[in-house]
């Protein structure tokens, strides 16, 4: 397990953002507005001086490298950005820009086991200090399930105001933390959810 080693606070990012023809399930309360901005306060408000872990989800490491290219350069240090070789072929150009990549080994190009394969290598090898989980489909509720399997005692917040699965996590294990729901004001609700972490 990699620990915090120079850094304050290390939060796990789970979010990606429902495409049209993915499950109407999710698709239909997504709030891409909403994933996008809070993806972009978690960033500001964590960045800084403590550490993001996150999947590469084609629509949020582009969105998390433009965010971070504003920031001082060491801010790269920060983010760490995992990959399953499964899909080595189509990474979004903006992985070879995070300077903390690292790639999963997929397992007989079997998609389903390599990303369970990445996700538990990912989760387990940080000492999180909490998981934030934003809009997404069936791999955010599946990294819900591993973050509350390997970190029991560790705060996971489904953000509910930005839809999709986070909406349907927040329904089943957090309703109340109403402003999870209810607050978009997104730099104040990370700085009120992390501040102990962020001390």
């Amino acid at each position: 397990m990699v620990g915090r080693s120079d850094v304050m606070a290390c939060i796990f990012l789970s979010a990606s953002i429902p495409l049209p023809g993915d499950d109407a399930r999710y698709r239909n309360t997504a709030d891409i507005i909403a994933i996008r901005d809070s993806i972009r306060a978690l960033v500001s408000v964590v960045a800084p001086s403590g550490q993001i872990v996150f999947g590469g989800h084609p629509a949020i490491t582009p969105l998390i490298r433009l965010l971070v290219r504003g920031m001082t350069p060491d801010v790269n240090q920060h983010i760490t950005l995992y990959q399953s070789a499964f899909f080595r072929r189509v990474f979004p150009p903006e992985a070879a820009e995070f300077e903390r990549i690292r790639i999963v080994e997929s397992i007989d190009m079997d998609e389903r086991e390599s990303l369970r394969v990445m996700r538990e290598a990912m989760i387990a090898g940080h000492d999180y200090d909490a998981g934030v989980f934003v809009g997404g489909m069936d791999g955010v509720e599946l990294e819900f399930e591993i973050f509350r399997r390997r970190h029991p005692n560790k705060p996971a917040y489904p953000i509910a105001s930005t839809g999709a699965a986070a909406r349907m996590l927040f329904n089943e294990h957090a309703r109340d933390h109403v402003e999870l729901l209810t607050d978009l004001r997104y730099l104040s609700l990370f700085r009120r959810l992390l501040a102990t972490e962020l001390m």
